[in-house]
């Protein structure tokens, strides 16, 4: 019986230690405001300019930022380029879920006053399944923060996330 008791409360800890391993922390969700928040502002400065610089941005661990529009089309992608140009309002993960509308739903859920300009600039959370970039096959929850920006005058969103 202690053996059956030892062995559930292993099972225990370590179910409870994979959990905090592979969910997102805190400081790790603050970076990825951070890092929006930041290439935001920079497109607000430079404009258009300042998407040839999207594909060097990093952070954290092999974490990147791309830039789309209020119709969902990629301009600038930080890790798959052949994304620009493309519209990605349906893509889907594994269970449906069309996690691109959503984020353009939360984005376009407040709207900001800027240059004579109304924009969309809401900021929103969305959590999908996508594949692992190490196996293709095997499917991880991705957690991403969106936020829209005025870019001179073009309304865009910039997001950034991990898997969790």
């Amino acid at each position: 019986m202690k053996k059956v008791a030892s062995l559930a409360v292993l099972f225990l800890m370590v179910f409870i230690c994979a959990g905090s391993v592979f969910a997102a922390t805190q400081a790790e969700k603050d970076e990825i405001v951070a890092k929006v928040n930041e290439v935001g502002a920079m497109l607000e400065k430079e404009g258009k300019a300042g998407l040839e610089k999207i594909p060097a941005i990093r952070f954290g661990k092999d974490n990147y930022v791309y830039v789309g529009d209020m119709n969902c089309t990629i301009i600038a992608h930080g890790w798959q380029p052949h994304l620009v140009g493309k519209n990605i309002i349906g893509i889907k993960d594994d269970t449906g879920n069309k996690f691109m509308a959503k984020l353009l739903e939360g984005v376009k859920s407040k709207q900001g006053f800027k240059n004579n300009k109304s924009y969309f600039n809401g900021e929103t959370w969305v959590t999908y399944r996508w594949p692992s970039p190490e196996s293709k096959t095997t499917f991880l929850n991705k957690i991403v923060f969106a936020k829209g920006f005025l870019m001179g005058t073009e309304n865009v969103f910039v997001s950034a996330g991990m898997y969790e």
